[in-house]
């Protein structure tokens, strides 16, 4: 098997908390942050729903030798269908953002400009569920490819076959 073929699930935009995230600082492990999730909508084929405001991302963040931005995502979600089934959503992922994107990136008015394809943002969602229904999610991996927007985040999300 040497080729990877994919499927579009959903497309889920995620509003954060305004204000932006928490900086918990430097420890003696890593430079943590912490963006609390307001809400949101997932979009899909087979599934489509809202974010409930009861997740964050609780994520690493580093800069590289060459000035750019290297965070590493920890993020656990609710999502609610809507026939009401629960999903638990977790994902870890990479955002790599170059030197010469990170003045702009920095400034949250700025963020729906540029274009995704100057960074790099990538996610892995897995996906738990009790619903009959969607009993389906329990057995995929997926992949997200992110763009960060003035309030948030938006994922195109695709199960891998």
């Amino acid at each position: 098997m040497d080729t990877t073929q994919t499927r579009f699930l959903c497309e889920a935009t995620i509003e954060l908390s305004p204000g932006g995230p928490i900086a918990l600082g430097q420890s003696p492990w890593t430079t943590r942050r912490v963006a609390d999730i307001a809400g949101g909508r997932f979009d899909g084929p087979l599934i489509h729903g809202r974010i409930h405001a009861s997740g964050a991302d609780w994520s690493e963040r580093g800069l590289g030798a060459d000035g750019e931005v290297q965070t590493r995502l920890d993020v656990r979600s609710l999502w609610e269908t809507h026939d009401g089934s629960m999903i638990y959503v977790v994902y870890g992922g990479r955002l790599f953002v170059p030197a010469d994107v990170l003045e702009e990136f920095s400034v949250p008015q700025r963020l729906d400009a540029i274009d995704p394809s100057r960074y790099y943002f990538r996610t892995n969602p897995l996906f738990e569920t009790a619903a009959p229904a969607y009993s389906w999610l329990n057995r995929i991996v997926a992949v997200g490819l992110g763009r960060r927007t003035s309030t948030g985040v938006v994922y195109r999300i695709f199960e891998v076959l």
